[in-house]
């Protein structure tokens, strides 16, 4: 029954590409969810909907990684490495143009997720609050939130932001999106050793995962409840979110130079332990 079924894998490629810049553009959100959250004086209910908008963002791996895997396995079996290193680098394009259109619209998913934060109060529930956006009504009116970018969304200084923090959203980025790809595309080299490759990935995400959790997150969070309270000033926290934006751009343009390095990383180590596996 099975071999009937043709599945088109020429759209493999475009469809995760565009579910993976999608998630990107989600991730963005997340700063939209801290900036509305200041504004509706409600830090904690903007966390919640900063958590929701990072879970959907990864929700989408399930759709998009098979995908990923799928088109490695098709580079095994061609033993086309060089094929599965330029579908990967479109991957990371879309990652990039995700951060810029999640940039783009931080204005509007600000003032959406303001409005949110306002029905979340009043229904005390988060999913009631979301159906709420199917009503034809409240859609029409959420479509009258929207705001076109301006240039003067550039015109922040970063002066009263630790520049370090900044750096280091680069790395976090680098290596966030280089990791999971690497691994495969490690695996793809391999050949015989790909599920090990792919086990490797937290070797380069690591990296960002540390950096994440003891720099980033918590500066970004400081900044944000120092907006909150009103020591610092509420430009502080649009000039963070506007340069996190900016960063993360670069870290995703990064990790297309640490693309092959990382995977050449990970195929060493994978490997070492197979090599050692076979000898026990």
């Amino acid at each position: 029954m099975t071999e009937h079924l043709h599945v088109p894998a020429g759209w493999f490629l475009p469809i995760a590409a565009l579910l993976y810049m999608f998630a990107q553009a989600l991730q963005m959100g997340t700063g939209a969810a801290r900036l509305a959250g200041v504004r509706a004086k409600r830090v904690a209910t903007g966390l919640t909907l900063f958590n929701l908008f990072a879970t959907f963002s990864r929700l989408l791996s399930l759709f998009y990684m098979p995908l990923i895997a799928a088109l490695a396995d098709r580079a095994m079996e061609r033993h086309d490495p060089a094929e599965f290193e330029g579908e990967v680098r479109v991957i990371i394009i879309a990652a990039t143009l995700g951060a810029v259109i999640g940039g783009l619209l931080l204005p509007t998913a600000a003032r959406l997720l303001e409005r949110g934060i306002h029905s979340f109060e009043r229904r005390g529930s988060v999913v009631s609050a979301m159906v709420r956006l199917f009503v034809p009504r409240t859609a029409v009116s959420a479509l009258g939130e929207f705001r076109v970018p301006r240039t003067t969304m550039l015109s922040y200084s970063p002066k009263a932001l630790p520049k370090a923090f900044l750096l280091w959203n680069v790395v976090v980025m680098g290596f966030w999106v280089t990791g999971p790809l690497a691994a495969y595309y490690a695996g793809v080299l391999l050949h015989s050793s790909m599920a090990t490759a792919i086990s490797l990935s937290g070797l380069i995400t690591g990296v960002a995962t540390v950096t994440l959790t003891l720099i980033v997150d918590p500066t970004a969070a400081l900044i944000t409840d120092q907006a909150a309270s009103g020591k610092r000033p509420i430009e502080d926290l649009k000039a963070m979110l506007v340069y996190l934006v900016l960063t993360t751009v670069v870290g995703t343009l990064l990790s297309q130079l640490l693309l092959d390095p990382a995977a050449h990383v990970i195929a060493s180590v994978a490997r070492f332990l197979t090599s050692a596996a076979t000898q026990l």
